[in-house]
């Protein structure tokens, strides 16, 4: 937790996810993982520029981002930005953080999220950070493919590789277990705009 309140950390932390997931602030192109990501890089994601000559342990100066919560929809609307298309750029932010790049904003929640005049979402609040390390993305990727197949003997093999169960359990209960969590295939698509 004393982490989270070292604003040096913190201001590393929104650099860091900066130059990952954001444009930068003179709109120049600086990453070279692919078009995906030069494209949200680009047009999608914005992170306030830390201004390190003002900003010490206790305190943490950065540039100012005017924005929308994504919770006022009458805002949004007055502003002509599309709300479902903000949080389907958060999410794919998000799923970028978890499964490719693993580095990841913690606390993702409503007001550390507004969108932008020009239909940007811009992130604040860079104390909770996590690491995700390879073999767990993987893992991971491998779960989601695992579940949307409805494997249920490699979901099992997916969770004790992960570590979510542990070694000598009988594969195969587990496999049953999930295999009569997934129903009877009948499912129902909802829409929730």
């Amino acid at each position: 937790m004393f982490k989270e309140i070292d604003y040096i950390l913190e201001g590393q932390n929104a650099d860091r996810f900066a130059s990952l997931y954001a444009c930068n602030f003179n709109n120049e192109k600086t990453s070279t993982a692919g078009d995906t990501v030069e494209y949200q890089k680009a047009n999608g994601i914005k992170v306030p520029k830390i201004y390190w000559k003002l900003t010490r342990k206790a305190v943490l100066t950065m540039e100012w981002i005017d924005g929308i919560k994504l919770t006022d929809e009458i805002r949004l609307k007055k502003a002509s930005l599309n709300r479902k298309e903000l949080i389907d750029e958060g999410l794919y932010c998000s799923l970028r953080q978890l499964l490719e790049v693993g580095f990841f904003h913690a606390d993702p929640h409503p007001g550390n999220l507004v969108a932008t005049e020009d239909g940007s979402l811009a992130y604040f609040d860079f104390g909770m950070m996590g690491d995700i390390p390879r073999h767990y993305r993987v893992g991971l990727i491998q779960v989601l493919v695992h579940f949307v197949n409805r494997d249920s003997l490699g979901l099992a093999n997916d969770f004790l590789s992960l570590g979510f169960i542990p070694e000598g359990v009988d594969l195969q209960s587990v496999s049953d277990a999930l295999q009569s969590s997934f129903g009877d295939g009948t499912r129902q698509s909802q829409d929730f705009q």
